[in-house]
């Protein structure tokens, strides 16, 4: 047994735990069928995290899982066992012969490898005409194996952690939004008593580029509780200045309501109340609405068509939806859109397809062919409506000027 000194204490714990991968190794009957070794090391990675593994110990073991062969791992006769020197590790995984003989020694103690020396120390294998190990000394990778399914419970668990992180961040985005959206009406219509674009900042601010959980449910809670105070504010201020005295001057002008429940109403309620009081074109005896658009356009396009939406975003190259969104918001405020074109916009295209328009509208202006972005996204609106707006061929033409084709070179005859 390879014994490495490193203070008393430390030679105790390596010897433990040397023994303990040796029992985990005797128990040694290979992969459950149909689970191979890239399996094994996809599950081993992502359960890493929640055993508390760092990164260097994962690329130790990637090293070593990677030059054994899909027969070791079969039981029986077979044994993964890898034999690599220090050197060899350190130029594999560009580190010093010193980190190296740490890492081995974390991984011993973590139980993920068995060391099988030689008599004189020294690590070595030969392999028979038809690839199967027929002798070797080093590295015996089987507890990973044994512990295969420990590693897939955890990369499972790990698996559900990181949907409900997605799904906290597209909360916390959806509440941010939210407050932007109630306070950016609250200024509209000239409500006091809340500082609302210090809330508007609050709710536009950068999140953490990679939050735990933890931090993602604490944001939740925060920006829960911010909306729930400019929610409040926005309650207080229409009914305050529904309250203004008739001839009141500089009074922003408001609909009278007959609703018993609107002054306790909250700002989304009473725009679905809105909305819903709205008489529709068919009531109107006009003609029915007009068909959803279904062209499809996928997001690449967007963001290679449209660079200018790039300083929106934190991460262009991975963002989603959600995060486009948000960035186009973002561009509709640069560009001085106001909120009810915004609105109109998303009633009238949907949310992503108003978002792709936003971001065209941003180019347009950025290059000059356009003066009033307002005026030129509710030109956009009616054009949608009478199913005239293509935003395919926009955006092929947007990217052809950032990414011109060559010419074709004329066939000789």
């Amino acid at each position: 047994m390879q014994t490495v000194h490193d203070g008393t204490g430390d030679v105790r714990r390596l010897a433990d735990a040397q023994w303990a991968a040796a029992r985990l190794a005797q128990s040694y009957e290979g992969l459950p069928e149909g689970v191979s070794k890239a399996m094994l090391l996809d599950r081993f990675e992502r359960a890493a995290p929640r055993l508390g593994i760092r990164d260097g110990l994962v690329r130790l073991v990637r090293a070593l899982v990677r030059v054994t062969q899909e027969q070791d791992w079969t039981g029986g006769v077979h044994r993964p066992i890898a034999w690599p020197s220090n050197d060899m590790l350190g130029e594999e995984l560009q580190r010093s012969r010193t980190v190296i003989q740490g890492l081995i020694r974390a991984a011993v103690k973590a139980g993920l490898v068995h060391m099988r020396d030689s008599g004189n120390g020294k690590r070595y294998g030969y392999r028979g005409e038809r690839g199967e190990v027929v002798e070797a000394f080093g590295f015996d990778l089987s507890p990973l194996a044994v512990r295969w399914d420990e590693f897939a419970d955890l990369a499972a668990a790990r698996g559900i952690e990181n949907a409900e992180r997605r799904r906290l961040r597209r909360k916390v985005g959806e509440i941010r939004r939210e407050i932007r959206t109630v306070c950016a009406d609250a200024l509209e219509q000239g409500f006091k008593g809340h500082d609302w674009e210090g809330s508007i900042s609050k709710a536009a601010g950068r999140l953490p580029r990679s939050p735990s959980l933890a931090e993602l449910m604490a944001l939740e809670s925060e920006f829960g509780a911010l909306l729930a105070a400019v929610d409040r504010a926005w309650m207080e201020g229409r009914r305050l200045n529904e309250s203004e005295p008739t001839g009141s001057e500089n009074r922003a002008h408001k609909e009278p309501t007959t609703d018993p429940k609107a002054e306790t109403a909250t700002y989304p309620a009473w725009r679905d109340a809105v909305v819903a009081g709205r008489p529709s074109q068919d009531d109107e005896g006009l003609d029915p609405p007009f068909k959803p658009n279904e062209e499809v356009v996928p997001l690449s396009l967007v963001l290679e068509a449209v660079p200018e939406i790039h300083a929106h975003l934190e991460d262009p190259g991975s963002a989603d939806w959600e995060e486009f969104v948000e960035a186009a918001y973002k561009a509709a405020l640069l560009l001085g859109i106001n909120l009810s074109a915004w609105r109109e916009a998303r009633e009238t295209m949907g949310r992503n397809r108003a978002s792709i328009a936003v971001a065209t509208v941003l180019a347009r202006w950025r290059s000059g062919e356009v003066k009033s972005a307002g005026g030129y996204l509710r030109a956009m609106c009616e054009r949608e409506r009478t199913g005239d707006l293509h935003l395919l061929p926009s955006l092929y033409g947007l990217k052809e000027r950032h990414h011109p084709r060559r010419p074709r070179e004329r066939r000789s005859t």
